[in-house]
């Protein structure tokens, strides 16, 4: 893909090398661009207005969303399995809910290891691993 230059001001033009990441602030969704020729600390968070000239980035990164989870398997309660632990969170496509990318305790051998569950399933069937995640990251203070 080429990159085509975007306006961030009436003087500047950058180039984008990648989307990487979405989220909606203030209920606006803004995309985070990486630059091209420029290091990773130095994405932003840019509105959808600005990045019209690179459409084709956004829908790309969009389409993404929609095939990440089904890239790295499907586990499933109904096969008797369970969840083990979390290793990342994200918000789905539209920003409402959370998806727990968890590792998975196999009943059979044809189940992948790892996949995505949404936050509901996950407080259902293993409330226990969602609280032990959490637990490890509050940064509880030194009582002395």
């Amino acid at each position: 893909m080429s990159a085509s230059p975007v306006s961030v001001s009436s003087q500047e033009e950058y180039m984008v090398e990648a989307i990487t990441n979405k989220r909606v602030k203030n209920g606006r969704t803004e995309y985070e661009v990486k630059w091209q020729g420029y290091s990773e600390n130095e994405k932003t968070w840019e509105p959808i207005e600005n990045l019209q000239s690179v459409m084709t980035y956004v829908l790309d990164f969009e389409q993404s969303l929609k095939t990440k989870p089904q890239e790295v398997g499907e586990g499933s309660y109904e096969d008797g399995d369970s969840a083990d632990e979390i290793i990342q969170i994200r918000k789905d496509n539209d920003g409402q809910n959370l998806l727990f990318q968890v590792s998975w305790k196999l009943k059979n051998s044809r189940a992948p290891k790892v996949s995505w569950i949404n936050q509901n399933s996950l407080k259902m069937h293993n409330p226990e691993i969602l609280i032990d995640y959490l637990l490890k990251k509050i940064k509880w203070p030194n009582n002395k």
